[in-house]
This record gives structure tokens, C-alpha cells and sequence, in this order.
């Protein structure tokens, strides 16, 4: 009866160790792409532009905000992650997976930035390098990657866009700066910085009036409105507005409800310029066709 215990014993004792030892493996694997060192940056970026393309890297290999995004992230993984997603005993393999997926791509491209000097850099999922500019809010960076080539206009899925809820979550630098939440979804983009970007993406190009997802297009231009954190009051909503974005009639008139709140003087502008509906105390005034 001993010897059957201690066999017992022994073979678990060694199942065991082969666990921790397989974990140990994983682990090992899942996070080697952390240990890889960013390249020389070509000579044609300025000193703080390296500087913030290396902070953009640091973020990129540690930050643990990321590593939570796995669990928001609306996007396609990997198979056996979003399986082990959906189990209690497989959040922690899942998460490194996930920030494997998601971290170790971005790094290459944003290397492939560094060490070439091009702007116009895409990971394989479509996202321009230039979004990580935009989301670790980088803004020069962001403006020197769309001289350098990043089309403003180019459409890609982000890391968070409600692809669910707006039916594929296409988007582009454009409504990412409306959107204007960086990566460690705490800090807000200023609304003077936030209407600069959206002035510079015009002039290099960018076209407000054909939005890549009509709903994440207004879900995101009315954003600043109704954000308790941003101090736009409704500036950059009229932007979107005057520069081609339509609203459907029920946001027309949420647009109307909240700016009578914030900022009373620009819906009057917007209404004489007949881009929100005449509320009963500012009637329209008619049209040319009238």
C-alpha cells in the first residue's frame, strides 16, 4: 500500500513540475517580444521626435492599461485567446496572449517608423502608426507622420472602437481626434488642440463629409458635447458641421438640447446657418429657394 502511495505521490510530484515547467515555457514565449530592443531612428527625426517614438515604444511594452484593453477589445483575436477570454481559469493566459497580439505587432510597425522615417507605416490589421501619435497624444508626432504620408482619411479599425454597437467600427485620424481619449483612458484632448488637429487634417487632405461609419462619426462628434470632462461646449461639434457631417434628426435635436445648456450663442450661429433645426425661440430664417 506504501509503494502505490509514494508511485502516486511521485507522479504527481512530477505532473507537477511539468506544469510549472510548461508555464514557466509560456510565459517565457508570450513575453519575449518585450525583450526586443527598439532600432537606431533614422536620421531625418528631429531629437523630440525620437523622443516621443521611444516613449511610444516604453508605452507600448509595458503599459498594463493595454494589457486590459484585451478584455474591451472588440477586434478579431486569435482563436484559442478569445476562447481561454471567455473562461475564468483563462484570464491571465488570455491577457498575455492578448497584449502579445496587440503590442507586439504595433511595436513592429512603429520600428519599421523609427528606423525608415516613413509617416505612412500600417500594422497588418490596417491601424496607421500614426494613431498611436494620436492616442498616446504625441500631436506633433502626429502632424509629422501626416507630412511624412498617414492619410487622414485612411480607414482602419482601432483598438477601441464599439465595433458591436456601430456595426464594424470603421474609422480615421480624423474621428479618432474627435473621439481624443488616450490609451490610458484618463486624459482628455484639450478642444484647442483637439480643433488645430482637425484643421491640419483638413488642409492635408482630410474629408469630413463622407465618414467611414456613419454612426461612430456622430457617436464621436458628439462626444465633446456631453463629455463632463471637456470643455469644448459644443465647438467641435459645430466643426463637424460646418465641414460636411450630417446628423440624423434625433441627434440634430440632442445637439439642440445640449447646446442650449453650454453655449446658447453658437446654436443660434447654427441654426441661421441651418445646420441644427430652429428651435421655437430662434426661428430659421428662410432659405434662398424661399
Amino acid at each position: 500500500m506504501k509503494r502505490v502511495l509514494l508511485s502516486i505521490l511521485a507522479v504527481i510530484a512530477v505532473l507537477a513540475v511539468l506544469l510549472i515547467a510548461a508555464w514557466h515555457l509560456f510565459c517565457y514565449w508570450v513575453n519575449s517580444w518585450q525583450s526586443i530592443e527598439p532600432p537606431v531612428c533614422h536620421e531625418s527625426w528631429s531629437e523630440q521626435q525620437k523622443a516621443d517614438l521611444l516613449d511610444i515604444d516604453n508605452s507600448l511594452r509595458n503599459s498594463a492599461e493595454i494589457a486590459g484593453l484585451t478584455f474591451f477589445y472588440e477586434g478579431e483575436l486569435a482563436p484559442g485567446t478569445q476562447w481561454l477570454r471567455k473562461r475564468k481559469w483563462g484570464m491571465i493566459p488570455a491577457l498575455l496572449l492578448g497584449r502579445r497580439e496587440l503590442c507586439m505587432t504595433a511595436r513592429a510597425a512603429l520600428h519599421e517608423s523609427m528606423r525608415s522615417g516613413k509617416g505612412d507605416i500600417l500594422l497588418t490589421t490596417g491601424i496607421p502608426v500614426a494613431d498611436f501619435a494620436l492616442k498616446f497624444h504625441k500631436f506633433d508626432l502626429l502632424k509629422e507622420f501626416i507630412r511624412r504620408g498617414a492619410d487622414p482619411n485612411h480607414v482602419y479599425v482601432p483598438w477601441t472602437a464599439p465595433v458591436a454597437s456601430t456595426s464594424g467600427g470603421q474609422s480615421n485620424l480624423i474621428w479618432e481626434t474627435f473621439n481624443g481619449v488616450h490609451l490610458d483612458f484618463e486624459t482628455i484632448m484639450p478642444p484647442d488642440t483637439r480643433l488645430e488637429l482637425l484643421d491640419f487634417m483638413l488642409a492635408h487632405g482630410g474629408n469630413v463629409a463622407s465618414a467611414p461609419n456613419q454612426k461612430l462619426a456622430e457617436l464621436y462628434a458628439l462626444l465633446p458635447l456631453v463629455s463632463a470632462d471637456d470643455n469644448d461646449k459644443g465647438l467641435s461639434t459645430a466643426w463637424a458641421l460646418r465641414h460636411g457631417l450630417s446628423l440624423n434628426n434625433e441627434h440634430k435635436n440632442f445637439c439642440v438640447n445640449h447646446m442650449q445648456k453650454c453655449n446658447p450663442a453658437l446654436l443660434k450661429e447654427l441654426q441661421q446657418e441651418r445646420l441644427l433645426p430652429a428651435t421655437s425661440e430662434t426661428p430659421l430664417p428662410p432659405s434662398p429657394a424661399e
